[in-house]
Protein backbone atom coordinates (compact mmCIF):
# COMPACT_ATOMS: atom_id res chain seq x y z
CA UNK A 1 0.00 0.00 0.00
CA UNK A 2 1.64 3.55 -1.39
CA UNK A 3 2.34 5.52 1.91
CA UNK A 4 3.53 9.17 2.60
CA UNK A 5 5.09 9.87 5.90
CA UNK A 6 5.04 13.72 7.00
CA UNK A 7 8.49 14.86 8.33
CA UNK A 8 9.87 18.26 9.57
CA UNK A 9 13.58 18.53 10.69
CA UNK A 10 14.04 14.52 11.16
CA UNK A 11 10.84 14.37 13.03
CA UNK A 12 8.18 12.24 11.97
CA UNK A 13 4.73 14.19 12.43
CA UNK A 14 1.79 11.65 10.79
CA UNK A 15 2.07 9.13 7.74
CA UNK A 16 -1.14 9.02 5.24
CA UNK A 17 -2.55 6.02 2.92
CA UNK A 18 -2.64 7.73 -0.64
CA UNK A 19 -5.81 5.36 -1.33
CA UNK A 20 -6.96 7.02 -5.07
CA UNK A 21 -5.88 10.13 -4.49
CA UNK A 22 -4.50 13.37 -1.87
CA UNK A 23 -3.60 16.77 -1.71
CA UNK A 24 -1.44 18.52 0.02
CA UNK A 25 -1.40 22.22 0.89
CA UNK A 26 -1.84 25.22 3.14
CA UNK A 27 -5.96 24.88 3.72
CA UNK A 28 -7.35 23.52 5.92
CA UNK A 29 -9.78 21.19 3.03
CA UNK A 30 -6.60 19.44 2.10
CA UNK A 31 -5.71 15.74 2.72
CA UNK A 32 -2.36 16.52 4.12
CA UNK A 33 -2.15 20.43 5.85
CA UNK A 34 0.82 22.22 6.36
CA UNK A 35 0.21 25.42 7.78
CA UNK A 36 3.25 26.94 6.22
CA UNK A 37 3.62 30.75 4.32
CA UNK A 38 6.24 29.16 1.97
CA UNK A 39 3.35 25.82 1.37
CA UNK A 40 0.41 27.64 -1.51
CA UNK A 41 -3.24 26.84 -0.40
CA UNK A 42 -3.39 23.91 -3.06
CA UNK A 43 0.21 23.05 -3.03
CA UNK A 44 0.30 19.74 -4.87
CA UNK A 45 -1.86 16.14 -5.02
CA UNK A 46 -0.94 12.51 -5.41
CA UNK A 47 -3.10 10.02 -7.16
CA UNK A 48 -3.07 6.84 -8.72
CA UNK A 49 -3.22 6.24 -12.40
CA UNK A 50 -2.82 3.54 -14.69
CA UNK A 51 -0.64 1.50 -11.84
CA UNK A 52 2.08 4.05 -10.97
CA UNK A 53 1.55 7.17 -7.79
CA UNK A 54 1.85 10.45 -10.06
CA UNK A 55 3.10 13.56 -7.78
CA UNK A 56 1.20 16.98 -9.39
CA UNK A 57 2.12 20.20 -8.48
CA UNK A 58 -0.88 22.63 -8.50
CA UNK A 59 0.79 25.85 -9.66
CA UNK A 60 2.36 26.24 -6.23
CA UNK A 61 3.84 29.58 -5.89
CA UNK A 62 7.19 27.96 -4.42
CA UNK A 63 7.30 24.56 -6.36
CA UNK A 64 7.53 20.97 -5.35
CA UNK A 65 11.04 19.09 -5.14
CA UNK A 66 11.39 15.35 -5.43
CA UNK A 67 15.47 14.40 -4.26
CA UNK A 68 16.19 17.93 -4.31
CA UNK A 69 14.59 18.32 -8.11
CA UNK A 70 12.07 20.99 -8.85
CA UNK A 71 8.92 18.78 -10.28
CA UNK A 72 5.81 19.51 -11.85
CA UNK A 73 4.71 15.89 -12.71
CA UNK A 74 6.54 12.54 -12.16
CA UNK A 75 5.74 8.68 -11.20
CA UNK A 76 6.82 8.08 -7.74
CA UNK A 77 9.58 5.51 -6.76
CA UNK A 78 9.49 4.14 -3.11
CA UNK A 79 12.18 5.89 -1.14
CA UNK A 80 11.40 9.42 -2.94
CA UNK A 81 11.96 12.21 -0.74
CA UNK A 82 9.04 15.20 -1.84
CA UNK A 83 9.79 18.99 -0.34
CA UNK A 84 7.14 21.20 0.04
CA UNK A 85 8.05 24.05 1.94
CA UNK A 86 10.13 23.21 5.08
CA UNK A 87 8.62 20.08 5.09
CA UNK A 88 9.84 16.51 3.81
CA UNK A 89 7.18 13.29 2.77
CA UNK A 90 8.84 10.58 2.00
CA UNK A 91 6.63 8.02 -0.37
CA UNK A 92 6.90 3.95 0.35
CA UNK A 93 5.40 1.57 -1.63
CA UNK A 94 6.24 -2.08 -0.42
CA UNK A 95 5.43 -3.53 -3.92
CA UNK A 96 7.97 -2.16 -5.52
CA UNK A 97 10.39 -4.14 -3.61
CA UNK A 98 9.32 -7.58 -5.32
CA UNK A 99 11.70 -10.01 -6.47
CA UNK A 100 13.21 -9.62 -10.01
CA UNK A 101 12.20 -12.24 -11.88
CA UNK A 102 15.52 -14.64 -12.66
CA UNK A 103 17.71 -13.35 -15.43
CA UNK A 104 19.40 -15.77 -18.06
CA UNK A 105 23.48 -15.62 -17.98
CA UNK A 106 25.47 -13.40 -20.01
CA UNK A 107 27.13 -14.34 -22.93
CA UNK A 108 30.06 -13.46 -21.66
CA UNK A 109 30.04 -15.02 -18.51
CA UNK A 110 31.76 -18.49 -17.82
CA UNK A 111 29.31 -20.96 -17.29
CA UNK A 112 29.09 -24.49 -17.39
CA UNK A 113 26.07 -26.18 -19.40
CA UNK A 114 25.40 -29.55 -20.57
CA UNK A 115 24.15 -30.09 -23.67
CA UNK A 116 20.18 -30.23 -23.09
CA UNK A 117 20.75 -26.81 -21.71
CA UNK A 118 23.21 -25.50 -24.06
CA UNK A 119 20.09 -26.33 -26.79
CA UNK A 120 17.38 -24.89 -24.42
CA UNK A 121 19.14 -21.39 -23.96
CA UNK A 122 20.04 -20.67 -27.28
CA UNK A 123 16.34 -21.76 -28.38
CA UNK A 124 15.05 -19.29 -26.29
CA UNK A 125 17.65 -16.73 -27.63
CA UNK A 126 16.91 -17.32 -30.97
CA UNK A 127 12.84 -17.24 -30.38
CA UNK A 128 13.77 -13.50 -28.79
CA UNK A 129 15.68 -12.40 -31.73
CA UNK A 130 13.27 -13.44 -34.23
CA UNK A 131 10.81 -11.81 -32.13
CA UNK A 132 12.62 -8.41 -31.96
CA UNK A 133 12.89 -8.71 -35.82
CA UNK A 134 9.09 -9.01 -36.15
CA UNK A 135 8.02 -6.48 -33.71
CA UNK A 136 6.22 -3.64 -35.42
CA UNK A 137 8.00 -0.43 -34.71
CA UNK A 138 6.12 1.56 -32.47
CA UNK A 139 3.58 4.34 -33.93
CA UNK A 140 3.82 7.94 -32.93
CA UNK A 141 1.51 8.53 -29.75
CA UNK A 142 -2.11 10.22 -31.40
CA UNK A 143 -2.43 13.70 -30.53
CA UNK A 144 -4.90 14.41 -27.44
CA UNK A 145 -8.20 16.14 -27.72
CA UNK A 146 -8.63 18.59 -24.98
CA UNK A 147 -12.14 18.73 -22.98
CA UNK A 148 -14.12 22.16 -22.58
CA UNK A 149 -16.24 23.47 -19.78
CA UNK A 150 -19.12 26.05 -20.96
CA UNK A 151 -21.00 27.82 -18.56
CA UNK A 152 -24.47 27.20 -18.62
CA UNK A 153 -25.99 29.25 -15.63
CA UNK A 154 -24.90 30.72 -12.39
CA UNK A 155 -22.13 33.49 -11.90
CA UNK A 156 -18.51 33.01 -13.45
CA UNK A 157 -15.78 35.20 -15.23
CA UNK A 158 -15.65 33.56 -18.63
CA UNK A 159 -17.97 31.91 -20.57
CA UNK A 160 -16.01 28.17 -21.12
CA UNK A 161 -12.93 27.02 -19.87
CA UNK A 162 -10.36 25.00 -21.82
CA UNK A 163 -9.06 21.81 -19.19
CA UNK A 164 -5.35 22.11 -20.46
CA UNK A 165 -3.61 21.41 -17.39
CA UNK A 166 -3.67 17.79 -15.86
CA UNK A 167 -5.59 19.00 -12.92
CA UNK A 168 -8.38 21.39 -13.02
CA UNK A 169 -9.58 22.99 -9.86
CA UNK A 170 -13.13 24.95 -9.78
CA UNK A 171 -13.68 26.40 -5.99
CA UNK A 172 -13.44 30.02 -4.63
CA UNK A 173 -9.63 29.74 -3.90
CA UNK A 174 -7.30 31.60 -6.32
CA UNK A 175 -5.55 28.41 -7.40
CA UNK A 176 -9.04 27.62 -9.30
CA UNK A 177 -9.66 27.44 -13.28
CA UNK A 178 -12.88 28.33 -12.34
CA UNK A 179 -13.89 30.52 -9.46
CA UNK A 180 -16.74 30.06 -7.33
CA UNK A 181 -18.67 33.10 -5.51
CA UNK A 182 -19.74 33.41 -2.69
CA UNK A 183 -19.71 33.60 0.59
CA UNK A 184 -20.30 29.12 1.70
CA UNK A 185 -18.50 28.25 -1.47
CA UNK A 186 -15.72 26.22 -0.85
CA UNK A 187 -12.22 26.64 -1.34
CA UNK A 188 -11.80 23.47 -3.69
CA UNK A 189 -15.15 21.98 -4.79
CA UNK A 190 -13.85 19.85 -7.43
CA UNK A 191 -10.84 18.60 -9.15
CA UNK A 192 -10.64 17.62 -12.87
CA UNK A 193 -8.19 15.67 -13.49
CA UNK A 194 -6.49 15.19 -16.99
CA UNK A 195 -5.22 11.35 -17.80
CA UNK A 196 -4.50 9.06 -21.12
CA UNK A 197 -8.93 8.06 -21.25
CA UNK A 198 -9.96 11.08 -20.49
CA UNK A 199 -10.83 13.16 -17.67
CA UNK A 200 -11.92 12.04 -14.11
CA UNK A 201 -13.98 14.33 -11.86
CA UNK A 202 -13.21 14.17 -7.98
CA UNK A 203 -15.42 15.58 -5.24
CA UNK A 204 -13.12 18.07 -3.30
CA UNK A 205 -16.13 20.04 -1.02
CA UNK A 206 -19.06 21.14 -0.88
CA UNK A 207 -21.88 19.77 -3.20
CA UNK A 208 -21.78 18.55 -7.32
CA UNK A 209 -23.67 16.76 -9.75
CA UNK A 210 -23.35 15.11 -12.91
CA UNK A 211 -26.76 14.69 -14.63
CA UNK A 212 -28.57 15.68 -11.91
CA UNK A 213 -27.09 12.40 -9.98
CA UNK A 214 -25.06 13.22 -6.88
CA UNK A 215 -21.29 13.11 -7.07
CA UNK A 216 -19.77 10.64 -4.34
CA UNK A 217 -16.29 10.47 -5.22
CA UNK A 218 -14.87 10.66 -9.12
CA UNK A 219 -16.33 9.80 -12.25
CA UNK A 220 -14.94 9.65 -15.60
CA UNK A 221 -16.56 12.81 -17.84
CA UNK A 222 -18.39 12.08 -20.89
CA UNK A 223 -19.23 14.49 -23.89
CA UNK A 224 -22.18 16.17 -22.80
CA UNK A 225 -22.33 15.48 -18.77
CA UNK A 226 -23.72 18.40 -16.95
CA UNK A 227 -22.42 19.42 -13.88
CA UNK A 228 -23.90 21.30 -10.79
CA UNK A 229 -21.06 22.66 -8.91
CA UNK A 230 -22.48 24.19 -5.91
CA UNK A 231 -24.97 26.33 -7.86
CA UNK A 232 -22.30 26.66 -11.06
CA UNK A 233 -23.81 24.32 -14.07
CA UNK A 234 -20.96 23.85 -16.56
CA UNK A 235 -21.65 21.56 -19.39
CA UNK A 236 -18.04 19.22 -20.45
CA UNK A 237 -17.61 18.55 -23.95
CA UNK A 238 -14.74 17.82 -26.49
CA UNK A 239 -13.30 20.63 -28.32
CA UNK A 240 -12.94 20.43 -31.98
CA UNK A 241 -9.65 21.07 -32.08
CA UNK A 242 -6.49 18.90 -30.72
CA UNK A 243 -3.33 19.74 -29.60
CA UNK A 244 -0.33 16.99 -29.03
CA UNK A 245 1.30 16.39 -25.74
CA UNK A 246 4.26 17.85 -25.50
CA UNK A 247 7.77 16.24 -25.50
CA UNK A 248 8.83 14.25 -22.57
Amino acid sequence: MPKLTLQFEGRLLKEYSVGVGLTIGRSPDNTVVIDNPAVSGHHARVFSESGAVILEDLNSTNGTFVNGQHTTRRALRSGDVLQVGKHQLVFEHTQEWAAAPPQLPALGDTVYLDTKQHRALMSSLDDARAQAQTRPVPKAPAPRRVGVLQVIAGRAEQTEYDLEAHTSLIGKSGDSLVRLHGWFKPAVALAIARSNDGYVATLMGGRTTINNEPLEKRQPLQDGDVLNVNGLVLEFRWKDAVVSEPAA
